[in-house]
């Protein structure tokens, strides 16, 4: 025989509550002690004063002792009101985490994900990990924008995508960022190319070759802009190209060489050209994770970034590749 504070059903025990016990009283009676009064909490709970007052007196009915002691002006707390209203709260507290577990267990069934990044990020790093992803969350929509690194702080900026991919652009402003990984300034060039069997390359080999160059607005050409003691024909190309797909294609038909990041130079393009790191001056293109500031992730998209990120631990040991 169970006691008088469950019931035992099959073996197992439940909770008994009062059948006229609800959470709209329950509510009501947390907002009054949160208020210290009736009138003020009504006008939260967006109700009548009497209907509260009227909810009140069930929840005590029902419980069988009084919550509240009262006075013309204010309304205090009884002993076994503050010890219930731990209870309370902390049910509350319970029902809202299980409220949004549920809630993003919807999202990995249903969800969309924007991610805006540099095309190597896209080919090397996104791509790769969904297939596993449309496996296991088939109802996750994923779209992903190439851009330079101008825009996808743009992008992020104006709330177009859920997160960016890329380097740091004066055009982020006061964006969130967290490094994800750091890759080499390397030669790509054709495999007969000599440079790449030196022992040590440095940037004044690269001063007699024809270049092939990215577009301004992209980090790798800011990047090599700033570089120290690198020759001019690097800085004045006559050839500038927007993408690595096209700067591949142009080394590959003998109009130059090129500098790109490690990371870049593993996009399925670069076909059979060779890499080769720069020693001198080393150049480190930090990749970052770029968000608007206290934005959390969505579940789907975090989902996504966690893949990111395991994807970049394998190609860690990859050379001219370092994490964060």
């Amino acid at each position: 025989m169970a006691d008088c504070g469950t019931i035992e059903i099959n073996c197992l025990v439940m909770p008994v509550f009062p059948n006229n016990l609800s959470l709209r009283q329950l509510r009501a009676f947390d907002e009054v002690a949160r208020q210290g009064a009736f009138a003020p909490a009504a006008r939260e709970l967006c109700i009548t004063q009497s209907a509260l007052s009227e909810s009140i007196r069930q929840l005590e009915e029902a419980l069988g002792m009084r919550l509240f002691d009262r006075t013309t002006r204010t309304v205090g707390l009884t002993a076994a009101g503050q010890a219930f209203l731990q209870d309370v709260r902390q049910a509350f507290e319970v029902l809202e985490q299980g409220v949004q577990q549920l809630g993003d267990l919807a999202a990995l069934r249903r969800g969309r994900v924007r991610i805006a990044a540099a095309p190597s990020v896209l080919a090397v790093l996104l791509l790769p990990t969904l297939p596993q992803l449309r496996a296991q969350h088939p109802g996750i929509e994923v779209e992903l924008v190439e851009d330079s690194a101008e825009g996808i702080a743009q992008r992020v900026q104006a709330g177009l995508v859920d997160f960016g991919i890329g380097a740091a652009h004066p055009a982020g402003g006061d964006l969130q960022t967290q490094p994800l990984v750091s890759d080499a300034i390397g030669l790509v060039a054709r495999a007969d190319e000599p440079l790449l069997q030196v022992a040590q390359l440095v940037a004044a080999d690269l001063a007699h070759l024809p270049f092939v160059g990215l577009t301004t607005d992209t980090a790798i050409s800011q990047l090599l802009a700033t570089a120290p003691g690198m020759p001019a024909n690097v800085l004045q190309t006559p050839l500038r190209v927007s993408n690595p797909a096209l700067l591949f294609d142009a080394v590959r038909l003998g109009l130059g060489v090129s500098l790109v990041p490690a990371l870049t130079a593993m996009h399925p393009s670069r076909g059979d050209l060779g890499f080769r790191v720069l020693q001198a001056p080393r150049i480190l293109r930090r990749t970052l994770l770029i968000q608007r500031p206290r934005r959390a992730l969505s579940p789907a998209a975090q989902l996504l970034f966690d893949a990111l990120a395991a994807q970049v631990q394998q190609l860690a040991s990859y050379e001219g590749m370092e994490l964060g």
